[in-house]
């Protein structure tokens, strides 16, 4: 598919955003948090029946395209017992919320595939590379196979004012996580199962903004190879004239998704 018909998706939190998919047809995608329902008080362990419950009733996650992301971050990867853990903890989530909303289509922030800068640039075939591979490898031979959309975080960790060296590396970086994903797709999950990665355009530690050249990078390599974006960003106020939305923008008209 040519990038400019691929569907950018609303992860944006800003106030005052205004109806984007009255205005662009750009599909919310609700980001589904521990804490957001009630019945998941212990981080580390499972929901109970209420927290699924809430999550899948009619005043809980609201998902206009029947795409909802899982964003839990607390379970341990730290080893290869912990990585199929963490990954079998995420299959029960998948069954539980598939028996009440068998409609959904779950993607998982993070996961499958663990984003990472260093080894997805040290060289395809470096013993770094191969350790990163061996860790998604853990949990994609679990997880693959209930995962119905790759949602990848490809938020880029690096200012230009602190860390120049690193901007040239910024397109290996999203291949080779790009990459990745579709391996592990190919190896252990279906194929159907498009590539949403998960973009924003504020350096992710520090929410500086990012340089334009940096950001349309981001843009254009992800919707080129992947299937798709998510657009997100934090609680800030809207600003229709901000550049990087401008950037987005500038791909909506051209696929005249406007009204």
């Amino acid at each position: 598919m040519n990038a400019q018909n691929k569907p950018i998706f609303d992860g944006l939190l800003h106030t005052g955003k205004p109806d984007l998919e009255a205005l662009y047809r750009m599909g919310k995608i609700p980001m589904i948090h521990r804490t957001g329902y009630p019945g998941w008080t212990d981080p580390l362990g499972l929901p109970t029946a209420q927290w699924y419950d809430s999550v899948t009733s009619a005043g809980g996650a609201q998902a206009p395209r029947n795409i909802v992301l899982i964003d839990h971050e607390d379970w341990p990867y730290g080893t290869q017992a912990e990585r199929q853990a963490t990954a079998a903890k995420y299959v029960t989530i998948y069954q539980e919320i598939k028996a009440r909303k068998p409609q959904w289509r779950i993607g998982w922030y993070q996961d499958p595939v663990r984003k990472d800068f260093y080894k997805a640039v040290s060289g395809v075939g470096s013993s770094d590379y191969k350790v990163w591979q061996s860790w998604n490898n853990d949990l994609s031979q679990v997880l693959a196979p209930y995962t119905d959309i790759y949602m990848p975080s490809l938020y880029w960790m690096f200012l230009r004012a602190s860390a120049s060296h690193l901007i040239p590396h910024l397109t290996t970086y999203l291949e080779e996580n790009l990459n990745e994903v579709k391996r592990v797709r190919r190896v252990y999950g279906r194929m159907e199962s498009p590539i949403y990665p998960y973009i924003q355009p504020f350096e992710q530690q520090s929410g500086v903004p990012l340089d334009a050249d940096v950001w349309a990078t981001i843009v254009q390599v992800v919707m080129e190879q992947a299937d798709g974006c998510v657009l997100w960003a934090g609680a800030l106020p809207w600003d229709e004239n901000a550049p990087w939305w401008v950037t987005i923008k500038a791909r909506l008209t051209d696929k005249r998704r406007t009204q």
